[in-house]
């Protein structure tokens, strides 16, 4: 089990795979996306699940992933902390 002072140094990164080919992006980088791509963040169906969000052709992420996925599936509780 880790401690506070080990999750604090934990490296948050999101897992994002596009058409196969894999990437880094930091935790709060906003992403921008081909609507025709096929697209997981952190394992999870970006694309094509949510292109009739997308925008030009674009799906365009202007907020931290995991709140923008929130928002959108309305699932689930967020922490938010202050």
């Amino acid at each position: 089990m880790k401690n506070f002072s080990e999750l604090l140094a934990t490296d948050l990164k999101l897992d994002v795979v596009i058409n196969g080919t894999a990437r880094s992006a930091g935790l709060h980088e906003l992403l921008s996306f081909d609507a025709e791509d096929t697209v997981t963040v952190d394992s999870i169906e970006i694309l094509p699940k949510y292109r009739h969000l997308a925008s030009n052709g674009v799906l365009d992420i202007n907020e931290p992933f995991y709140c923008w996925h929130h928002r959108i599936s309305a699932q689930g509780w967020l922490l938010v902390p202050y």
